[in-house]
């Protein structure tokens, strides 16, 4: 491992609203700047350079991959635009960080992680999920293996909406777009939930889904799809997400782990996020259901206080990928295999809903 002295980032596009977020997190990170901007949309790209201070924007994106004083390049254009601008990254022998989901067919994942491969870069997709410190207790206490083997699990995952969460307007126009988002709420939530699940319980072997259009009849994409997994490991799942959720704040992210030896509830998005663990293999006096208290640890990268509860796992997630990248720690974040194996699941999750059949994932 080499140590670095700084990350000097480049942000593609502020199509989607998380590049607002990790820009955040870069300018409040020591070691990290964001040299560049580059949008197609030149207004919404200036205007993003001017809020951070960022010296240098470009029109084409491409002037932007170019620069020598880029280091890693940030993504966040529309999901069917990534795979050409990851590539060019690659080629450039740039490190890049991805949003999810990575792409919108199989050919372009796999074009991508061949492209870093080819050019000894690391691709990271964005699953900022795991970095809630609800998550990462989560995953703690699996791989403690006091929950014995995963026998079932189950996640509920939705907004009430795009737009009624507050995304701009040319976000939800891309979004809701199968063309350029890929999709609706099952790519969109299901990234999150998928991932999660295969963090936590383990490689999906195959997958059968429903989908329909029951809130927003609107939409060319779902609002809602609900879907049985089997892992490779054996085990049974169940993923329902939703565009149209009634929900406290507005969104909702919970996963249900049931093992041999006890189960776990995960709220990685509510008013108050939490872990609670069932379990008969403790002191007695702490048998049955426990929630472990969960607060900042003093090398907590921000004031909580100035991160509002369902995107203070951003900075987080920005703040490990500095800390791996400027000790040379691989992989910085979760991997493009990660990505691409998110994705295969997602594609068998519509294949199956056209066809009605089980799809294999693997």
């Amino acid at each position: 491992m080499s140590e670095k002295s700084s990350l000097r980032a480049g942000m593609i596009s502020w199509a989607h609203i998380h590049a607002e977020f990790r820009s955040k997190a870069l300018s409040e990170i020591p070691g990290a700047e964001v040299v560049a901007v580059a949008d197609d949309n030149i207004e919404r790209g200036k205007s993003a350079a001017e809020r951070f201070n960022v010296p240098h924007f470009h029109a084409d994106w491409r002037d932007l991959v170019a620069r020598q004083d880029i280091d890693v390049v940030f993504v966040h254009s529309e999901n069917n635009a990534h795979v050409d601008q990851v590539v060019m990254a690659a080629e450039y022998g740039k490190d890049i960080f991805c949003e999810k989901p990575m792409a919108t067919t199989l050919d372009d994942a796999d074009r991508m992680v061949k492209a870093a491969d080819d050019n000894n870069v690391e691709l990271t997709v964005a699953f900022v999920s795991r970095f809630a410190q609800e998550a990462e207790r989560a995953k703690q206490i699996v791989d403690s293996g006091i929950l014995g083997d995963i026998v079932s699990a189950r996640s509920i995952i939705g907004l009430a909406g795009l737009a009624e969460i507050g995304c701009p307007a040319d976000m939800v126009s891309w979004m809701e777009d199968p063309v350029t988002g890929g999709g609706g709420a099952w790519i969109d939530e299901g990234s999150h939930a998928i991932d999660l699940l295969r963090w936590l319980a383990g490689d999906i072997e195959s997958i059968s889904m429903l989908m329909t259009k029951k809130v927003k009849t609107h939409l060319p994409v779902e609002d809602e799809a609900i879907a049985l997994l089997r892992f490779a490991n054996g085990a049974l799942g169940e993923v329902n997400t939703s565009w149209s959720l009634a929900i406290d704040v507005g969104m909702r992210n919970v996963t249900e782990l049931y093992g041999s030896k006890g189960s776990l509830i995960l709220e990685n998005t509510s008013n108050s996020p939490r872990v609670a663990v069932y379990t008969e293999g403790l002191r007695p006096e702490l048998n049955g259901w426990v929630e472990p208290h969960i607060v900042p640890a003093v090398t907590e990268p921000h004031d909580y206080q100035s991160w509002p509860p369902h995107i203070h796992h951003y900075k987080r997630e920005v703040s490990s990928y500095v800390s791996r990248y400027l000790s040379g720690e691989k992989p910085y974040g979760p991997t493009g295999i990660d990505g691409r194996e998110c994705l295969a699941a997602l594609l068998a999750g519509y294949k199956s809903a056209e066809s009605g059949i089980l799809e294999s994932v693997r």
